[in-house]
């Protein structure tokens, strides 16, 4: 009897211990695929998360411009951001980044969806 319920146990127990195993952790969102150029845009987020109260609806106004395919948009809330004097540096860059990405995104898909 008791070999019995070991045996349903291990049954039950194995398939379902499995699935867990090697397991890796939980990956943050990765960057957008437009027209074949890789857009960073949460990884610029997360560098605008701690911003002011003055930088932070600029930076979403940007990203819903990328988001909606508005890309001549998107470029000048990003250059409005790149030109604010209370930018940190690693902000800065991302901000950078993301320009240049996204002039790679106009010159092979156009200036909009």
């Amino acid at each position: 009897m008791r070999v019995g319920i070991l045996a349903t146990m291990l049954l039950v127990a194995v398939p379902l211990a499995l699935p867990g195993c090697g397991k890796k952790g939980p990956q943050g969102p990765s960057a957008y695929d437009v027209s074949g150029v890789k857009l960073d845009v949460p990884k610029f987020q997360q560098a605008f998360e701690t911003a002011g109260d003055d930088v932070k609806p600029v930076a979403a106004e940007a990203v819903s411009h990328i988001r909606y395919g508005q890309y001549a948009e998107a470029l000048m809330s990003l250059d409005k951001l790149a030109n604010n004097p209370a930018l940190s540096e690693p902000q800065k860059k991302a901000v950078n980044d993301v320009i240049e990405q996204l002039k790679q995104v106009i010159s092979k898909a156009g200036p909009s969806r």
